[in-house]
């Protein structure tokens, strides 16, 4: 049994979390001599971030409960480049932070993972498979031997699935579950709706509800077809085809809007900021919009939309609001 080090009391889960994911950059194919500046400005910036490696590498040195499906598999070669990459004042830390990593990976099993209002976050977990989470997110992940369990508590998340046929991948969202083998798909969890959106693979969703426990739910259910979203709301799942793109497109820091209600389309704005959009004009959430905007960006989503339909805006504290114009003055 390896006891808890006092010291990692001050080092944050999210912080752990964190150095994770750069290894995961690392391990990815998108490695680049810019990543490996942004990784040297990293462990500069606080000395806790060196810290936390330096616990982890220690608790990888006593430890060997770490099981060997949860270390990157690092060829010589690879290995030997990414030290060359790093410049020499960092190759003390840089030379211990694979070990450091695969713990950090390790350790975000049992733990949840969350991103805050207007955030996205990637994440790699320890058997390659690899989730997007969007604004708002909290999702808690649970392996065993037999399966590879997510639960969605709230938001969206993509999932890249790592395939393996006799490790089943289950994501639970209230009383539904999606399971799969090795896929693409996204899961975007609301107050008393739940969408599952199938990119490319296969995937089946419970038609019936499950608890909201670690435990396998039956395989029955709905399967999905590439390109297909089953939203269940109530007591009749419905099922269509939605622009794929436009549904992936927070992943680019996007809201893409098709001839959408106005009311919907400051719903889904106001999910990536703070200062929320508010519509008084009366009739003016009917009004079909379309366009793709930045998410977060509500100043310019507002000022588009006064000077299409002519609103007027009023900014206030926390909030913008798209009213009508003002009457006229008699002459």
């Amino acid at each position: 049994m390896v006891t808890a080090d006092p010291r990692s009391a001050s080092i944050s889960p999210e912080l752990k979390a964190e150095a994770a994911a750069w290894v995961a950059r690392l391990h990815g194919s998108g490695r680049t001599s810019a990543l490996q500046a942004a990784l040297r400005a990293w462990i500069a910036a606080d000395p806790s971030h060196a810290r936390a490696l330096e616990l982890a590498t220690e608790a990888w040195e006593i430890g060997g409960s770490i099981p060997a499906t949860a270390v990157p598999r690092i060829s010589p070669v690879r290995w030997r480049t990414l030290r060359i990459g790093l410049a020499k004042p960092a190759l003390g830390v840089a030379t211990v932070l694979v070990l450091v990593g695969a713990a950090a990976i390790f350790a975000l099993r049992d733990r949840p993972i969350s991103t805050e209002t207007g955030e996205q976050r990637s994440v790699t977990l320890d058997d390659g498979t690899r989730v997007s989470l969007n604004t708002n997110t909290r999702l808690s992940v649970h392996y065993t031997k037999s399966e590879r369990q997510i639960r969605l508590e709230t938001g969206e998340a993509f999932f890249d699935v790592a395939k393996n046929p006799h490790r089943p991948f289950v994501v639970l969202a209230g009383n539904q579950a999606v399971i799969a083998l090795g896929t693409s798909f996204m899961v975007r969890r609301d107050e008393g709706v739940v969408d599952v959106t199938l990119v490319e693979g296969k995937v089946t969703v419970t038609t019936e509800d499950v608890s909201d426990t670690l435990v396998t739910p039956p395989a029955n259910g709905q399967v999905l077809a590439p390109g297909e979203r089953l939203r269940i709301a109530g007591a009749r799942p419905t099922l269509d085809r939605p622009s794929i793109d436009a549904l992936t497109a927070w992943r680019r820091g996007e809201v893409v809007l098709d001839h959408t209600r106005l009311a919907d389309a400051v719903d889904e704005m106001n999910r990536y900021s703070r200062e929320k959009l508010i519509i008084s004009a009366p009739g003016s959430g009917d009004i079909l919009v379309s366009g793709i905007f930045r998410a977060g960006d509500s100043a310019r989503f507002a000022r588009a939309i006064a000077d299409t339909y002519h609103l007027r805006i009023m900014e206030e504290p926390s909030r913008i609001v798209l009213a009508d114009m003002p009457a006229a003055k008699p002459p």
